[in-house]
């Protein structure tokens, strides 16, 4: 206490001393050496860094040059933003713009408003935001620095990236990226952008390239702390979300200690609270209630209200998971109240669940049954916008139906319009001695047959719009089972339907699949997240083949792969693919993230000629090989793989004895299992990053956003 007493007093006098010398004469300064000093400051020690620059700023004083002033404050508000201290940064980008604008400086300008669209973001503002950025573009003359440039991609990618346009959002980050290639002194921005880049790759559930990104990032030399603690974060998040949890511990611990060294509070507050979730999740709460102490005393000091929702949340579960309700319920019925309050339903029916589920542990029962009732009520909610969604879809099979009308109308107004031009013709051809009658002739064809031209547009658009829609399913987008027969009717006299391939180059795949315990899915979430969980199946499998394979919506929740031409040795590696792409990542059904499995028959022959064993042949018999998987414990792929019968000797004991062993006894299967579920993980509630609400520690660990 001593010491730092001393220190201030120094400051006093200092201060005083150059006070005076100021009403003498204003010192000479170095501004650009200055400032060149404060950013090599930065990288090691970002407060020592802001200490000088507000320190110069008062040796020049208000009579200093515009353009000196104007690099002090663009300085001081990196700095102040890096830091995490964003009141105070927002307030310079505003004492930029009035001198900007006072100076006539457009360029100078167009970059301090940027600060106003980030202030925006950071309040979810995302309308006003993009309207404000557009607007700034717009307006920004053609000198505007590569810092204006960079930062207004950068924002474009922010703003994209929280409404889950994500490859909009890439591509936005990639641009700014492409700017400051092979720019000196750039590799803070650059960093920078690949952790937002990887960020990206996170929220899009694809942590392998969020790692190769922020590794990227990292490699670059000499960047300020800030964003190298981004980089350790989000790798971290990424490690833990493949299951690598000592490497994500250790990644975290990392990235805390650069965000201490740095003193970002708001960075420390995040890492913590994501800690302190980790440990939840694994029911470890008694180092769940001391991460989430100190990430609630930081969030405080930076007053950053959704890290502070989140610390709140986190404390009180880990005191109820400890038994010690009395404690931890304020927390959390704090946090629940200012969610009902915002209306944030999600987040209120995750809250909510979790907190049930505490209490009824703790053998609260009449409590834990009043809670449920509530998130039942919430539920209710939810399935009334179920409903309002099979309105629209009614609504847009009524609009389908009208634009068959419209396509009949158009063909006869087709009709009408050439029998008129063939009229109108015929006119022009009997008075070609009037040369003002041809004249005008002439135009009124000119204009009917533009008319007729865009008819014909309009009729083929409407036609492509319903070959596609009779060929693919509404919700997944998939092929359906008449896109299917269609496809198998030009298999031809050798059993191929790609006249490119060789019979002998493999065999034809029929994978039929069938998600496991869909209909719990549906009784429990709702049909909302059951669509969300066939969507995402959808995507999953659709990623997970050929681009020359078929992918069906056979039916409800079971889907149908046609592989041609496929490699015998490849069968089996096909099965694991497509179990492991489907079965190792829970679906994220917004309230809540669902483990899902699948259970696949699949038939593994060459073509054959003749009608003894054709393609339905083939299905039928891979829906008795599901069959058979799901009666031994799901989650697993039943290969057919040769016949030990003549084809017509299998089919008929498959329709005497379609559950039996008989059939078992002519066939050659093979078996390959699905990714191995822990059944001590239960379906949970989504959770939140720091930037967007209050985790609830009972989902995967979410990157801080605006970083």
């Amino acid at each position: 206490m001593a010491l730092r007493n001393r220190f201030v007093s120094v400051l006093f006098v200092a201060a005083t001393v150059f006070g005076a010398a100021a009403h003498a004469a204003p010192p000479a300064v170095d501004v650009p050496a200055e400032v060149a000093r404060i950013q090599r400051l930065a990288e090691d020690a970002p407060m020592q860094a802001l200490d000088r620059v507000e320190t110069v700023r008062r040796m020049l004083g208000p009579g200093a040059s515009y353009e000196n002033r104007q690099k002090l404050l663009r300085m001081e508000t990196w700095l102040r933003e890096d830091l995490g201290q964003l009141d105070a940064s927002y307030a310079l980008d505003r004492t930029s713009l009035q001198l900007a604008v006072a100076h006539g400086d457009a360029a100078g300008a167009a970059e301090a408003r940027l600060g106003a669209v980030r202030e925006l973001v950071d309040k979810h503002s995302l309308d006003d935001a993009q309207v404000l950025l557009d607007q700034t573009t717009a307006q920004a003359p053609a000198d505007v620095s590569l810092t204006f440039k960079v930062a207004a991609a950068r924002t474009q990618g922010d703003i994209l990236n929280l409404r889950a346009r994500f490859d909009e959002a890439l591509a936005a980050y990639l641009r700014g990226l492409r700017l400051l290639q092979g720019e000196p002194g750039e590799s803070g921005k650059r960093a920078a952008l690949y952790g937002r880049i990887a960020q990206v790759y996170i929220n899009a559930d694809n942590p392998a390239k969020a790692i190769d990104s922020a590794d990227l990032g990292m490699a670059e030399k000499r960047m300020p702390l800030r964003p190298l603690a981004s980089l350790q974060f989000t790798r971290a998040v990424a490690l833990i979300r493949l299951g690598r949890d000592d490497e994500g511990i250790a990644a975290f611990e990392k990235a805390l200690a650069t965000a201490l060294r740095a003193g970002l509070l708001g960075m420390e507050a995040a890492i913590r609270g994501n800690i302190a979730d980790y440990y939840l999740i694994r029911r470890d709460y008694v180092r769940a209630e001391q991460e989430a102490r100190k990430a609630l005393v930081a969030s405080i000091k930076v007053s950053d209200r959704n890290v502070i929702q989140m610390a709140r949340a986190n404390l009180g579960f880990a005191l109820m998971g400890q038994g010690r309700i009395d404690e931890g319920t304020p927390y959390v019925d704090g946090v629940i109240a200012e969610m009902r309050k915002e209306k944030t339903t999600a987040d209120l029916e995750a809250m909510l669940d979790e907190k049930g589920r505490m209490l009824e542990r703790a053998g609260q029962y009449q409590r834990a049954l009043e809670i449920v009732r509530e998130q039942q009520s919430l539920q209710q909610q939810s399935a009334r916008v179920a409903r309002d969604r099979a309105i629209a879809a009614l609504q847009e099979e009524f609009d389908a139906h009208r634009r068959s009308q419209q396509i009949v109308l158009l063909q006869r107004e087709n009709k009408l319009k050439d029998a008129e031009l063939g009229n109108r013709r015929t006119v022009q051809f009997a008075t070609t001695f009037a040369a003002v009658l041809t004249v005008l002739a002439g135009v009124v064809v000119y204009v009917m047959y533009r008319r007729a031209a865009r008819s014909n547009a309009q009729l083929k658009e409407l036609n492509g719009q319903l070959e596609f829609r009779s060929t693919h399913d509404a919700l997944t987008g998939l092929h359906n089972r008449r896109s299917l027969t269609g496809r198998m009717a030009g298999r031809g006299a050798t059993g191929r339907d790609d006249r490119r391939h060789n019979p002998r180059d493999g065999v034809d795949c029929f994978v039929l699949m069938d998600i496991d315990h869909f209909k719990s899915i549906n009784d429990r979430w709702g049909h909302g997240a059951g669509d969300a969980v066939l969507v995402e199946v959808a995507r999953r499998l659709a990623a997970a083949v050929r681009d020359t394979d078929m992918v069906v919506r056979w039916g409800g929740e079971e889907f149908m792969i046609y592989a041609p031409a496929t490699d015998t040795g490849s069968v089996a590696g096909m099965a694991v693919r497509i179990l492991e792409t489907v079965g190792t990542a829970p679906v994220d059904a917004g309230s809540c993230r669902i483990p899902v499995t699948l259970t696949a028959g699949v038939v593994a022959l060459p073509p054959v000629t003749g009608d003894a064993f054709d393609w339905q042949c083939a299905v039928r018999l891979a829906d008795w090989a599901l069959y058979q998987g799901k009666a031994q414990g799901r989650n697993q792929a039943r290969i057919v793989t040769r016949l030990c019968a003549a084809a017509a000797t299998v089919m008929a004991a498959l329709e005497r004895d379609g559950d039996g062993a008989v059939v078992g006894a002519l066939l050659a299967l093979d078996c390959v299992h699905g990714p191995r579920q822990d059944p001590a993980r239960q379906p949970q509630a989504a959770v939140r990053d720091a930037g967007t609400g209050a985790g609830t520690g009972t989902g995967a660990l979410h990157v801080l956003a605006g970083t």
